[in-house]
């Protein structure tokens, strides 16, 4: 039941109804096979995360006093026993889906993945040769028994390994034990055999290093082989999640109960009490740190699988052009002639890197900078802005390392932005600078120009194929002026506390105005509301979870203002709540893109604004980073995104409703015809490019 004394759902059941709508995907037979084969691991990447980001937490609030539990409202007992049954639902369906039906229509396809099966003798020869060939020399098997073995043999974070019992052939009453790795990051999780009875084959590679282990252990019969991977980066972010004063208390209570993060071994389905009890007392591994996960572990690599042919995935789109960037020598120029907005993937994503290209040569430009969250060594902004120093421009940059990535290639990149001459101002805890922005200052005869990108995403032109983001380029001088004053800012380093105040007028930042100003917005909404003025609230976002948001959406609703929520993670608002949401509607989307976008939509008496944000609705993204929101001023770009949100709120095909529950319920398309949002909203890229070509005549 829902305790309506506390109409919140809780985050981390919202997190796995999310990660079920990505299994609802996976059985789409509509959805091309490799593309459902994907949504499976990007299911599994999400389970992962989930464990590595939630468990700690509940098991830390298992460590505190009750009124703190009673307070928050969590009782972790219960909620890891309802978490726990939840996901072993959730894996059981997996493995029906991959089962059933994905491995049967690659089969229908020509495609054959051997999936827990001895392989054909025609295919021995092959394997044989490349294990020698190719795999021996990345294989490291250590022996586990201690009398052979150092203790301090460990596994490696985030590697698989296959654990093996064997038995000496000239000792058979003896078990040994063994470790191998399995070389995943070199050869990819999977690996393409030759074809047999005209269907292309493909095995898991730890399958390949199994069928050759008497190769590895001469002297030795292999007996059984099972694999494991142990996650030791958890993640306990209690500041991030509670308010200061209550977090500083958890934090208090777990010091003085020497609490330690668990680490998490998972283990293949099938290995033996024997065996794990073995590295229990070997390996020194607490049995409570054992989690059972299926047939193969770690399934996200199906994202990488491979590409088999173009029938087996999603019809390529190209990226379509800007009109006004085709018609204008200077990127500058484009801007000066209206705000420029990108939406991305659907466009292209070459006016960004000329933007930072030209910035980095245009002998007018004197200043760059630029917040960097968790930058990629790849990514083509860093070439630009070591070329802007070096050609002489101040160049700054407000990085959080990223924490994915080897210290060696974080180091790599920041001496090489650093040898350059760029600045680069670290995120301090509590001021991360999570908002996608950039300034360019240009110095010309009447003056300094401004020209900024605010945006709902980041820099990663490599991924900007496979996220729906939205861009924002504009020299708009208010907003330009605001976000020179908050970059001033940040270089300063301080506590946001500090600042009684900042005159973000036209630009919302956390920790300044953004919640009071959105609430300000609702409040305007439910007036007009009441006044009998038109009067609506849309809100696409990530995450939402704010309960302070969250009361005031209900407020809304309660008196009658239509509130539609459009999430793509997790959500703390409970729709359909007698007297409390029953005028609230929660819909969640999932389609070949990742949703990225936070777009907040007020009706405001007829005279709407509309508002793009990098900012999730979350106590981290509020009170614990630099965000920012920013209006659409130009009506053309207005019309724009009421037609890329009308789109949203009419798919159905791709959204689902959320109820108490968080089920996700199918959306009947009642006779009005099938949309699917995306698909439309290409089309609508489309239009735009090709009223760019009729006004030119091309």
């Amino acid at each position: 039941m829902i305790d309506v004394s506390y109409p919140y759902f809780d985050t981390n059941l919202s997190w796995l109804s999310n990660n079920y709508r990505l299994l609802l995907e996976a059985n789409d037979d509509s959805v091309p096979v490799r593309e459902r084969l994907r949504f499976l691991g990007i299911y599994s990447y999400q389970t992962k995360e989930f464990f590595r980001v939630r468990i700690p937490g509940l098991l830390a609030m298992g460590e505190v006093s009750n009124d703190i539990r009673a307070k928050l409202n969590i009782f972790p007992e219960s909620l890891l026993e309802h978490v726990s049954e939840t996901i072993e639902n959730q894996l059981r369906e997996f493995n029906d889906i991959l089962t059933g039906s994905i491995l049967p229509a690659f089969n229908d396809q020509g495609v054959h993945l051997h999936y827990r099966e001895s392989f054909a003798a025609e295919h021995l020869p092959f394997l044989r040769k490349f294990f020698i060939d190719k795999l021996f020399r990345h294989l490291q098997p250590i022996f586990l028994d201690s009398k052979r073995a150092s203790k301090s043999t460990i596994f490696e974070s985030k590697l698989l390994y296959l654990i093996v019992r064997l038995q000496h052939r000239e000792d058979a009453e003896e078990d040994w034990y063994a470790t191998v790795n399995i070389p995943s990051e070199t050869f990819g999780r999977f690996i393409e055999l030759p074809e047999l009875d005209g269907k292309r084959q493909v095995a898991f590679l730890e399958d390949i290093i199994r069928e050759n282990l008497s190769l590895l252990f001469h002297g030795f019969n292999v007996l059984e082989s099972y694999t494991l991977r142990v996650e030791r980066e958890t993640e306990l972010s209690i500041e991030d999640e509670y308010p200061m004063q209550i977090a500083q208390r958890i934090l208090k209570q777990l010091d003085k109960r020497n609490f330690v993060q668990p680490f998490q071994y998972f283990y293949e389905s099938g290995m033996p009490l024997y065996m794990r009890e073995y590295l229990v007392n070997k390996v020194a591994i607490p049995m409570n740190e054992f989690h059972e996960r299926g047939d193969y572990l770690f399934l996200e690599d199906f994202i990488r699988f491979p590409a088999l042919g173009k029938r087996l995935e999603y019809t390529v789109q190209r990226p379509l052009q800007i009109p006004d960037f085709e018609d204008n020598t200077s990127i500058f120029e484009a801007i000066q002639k209206g705000d420029q907005l990108l939406h991305l993937p659907y466009q292209s994503y070459e006016p960004i890197v000329r933007f930072f290209n030209e910035a980095a040569i245009d002998p007018h430009v004197r200043e760059i900078h630029v917040s960097l969250y968790k930058i990629s060594p790849h990514s083509f902004i860093l070439n630009s802005l070591i070329s802007a120093a070096r050609n002489g421009k101040r160049v700054t940059t407000y990085v959080e390392l990223n924490t994915k990535m080897d210290i060696q290639e974080n180091l790599q990149w920041s001496r090489k932005m650093r040898d350059a001459g760029v600045k680069i101002i670290l995120s301090v805890p509590g001021l991360k600078v999570h908002a996608k922005m950039a300034l360019v200052k240009r110095k010309v005869q009447k003056g300094w120009e401004r020209y900024a990108f605010l945006g709902t995403g980041g820099f990663y032109r490599l991924t900007s194929r496979e996220i729906v983001d939205h861009a924002l380029l504009t020299n708009h001088r208010e907003l330009t002026n605001e976000l020179e004053l908050l970059f001033g800012y940040l270089s300063t380093q301080d506590e946001p506390k500090k600042y009684k105040y900042l005159p973000f007028n036209y630009l919302f930042v956390t920790q300044f105005t953004l919640q009071k100003r959105l609430m300000d917005l609702i409040d305007r909404e439910i007036a007009n509301c009441n006044a009998g003025l038109k009067s609506f609230i849309t809100i696409k976002i990530n995450q939402l979870q704010d309960h302070i948001l969250i009361d005031k959406l209900y407020q809304a609703g309660q008196a009658g203002v239509p509130v539609h929520v459009m999430v793509s993670e997790s959500c703390g608002l409970i729709s359909g709540l007698p007297s409390i949401s029953d005028n609230i509607v929660v819909s969640r989307h999932v389609d070949r893109y990742t949703e990225n976008t936070r777009i907040f939509h007020f009706g405001n008496r007829g005279n709407d604004e509309i508002f793009l944000s990098s900012c999730d609705w979350t106590h981290r993204n509020l009170h614990r980073r630099i965000d920012i929101c920013f209006p659409i001023l130009d009506e053309q770009l207005k019309n724009q995104m009421r037609i890329v949100l009308r789109n949203y709120a009419n798919d159905n095909q791709k959204s689902v409703r959320l109820d108490l529950y968080q089920n996700n319920l199918r959306i009947s398309d009642d006779g009005r015809g099938k949309l699917r949002a995306q698909e439309v909203n290409y089309r609508l890229a489309e239009k735009i490019e090709k009223s760019g070509l009729i006004r030119r005549g091309e």
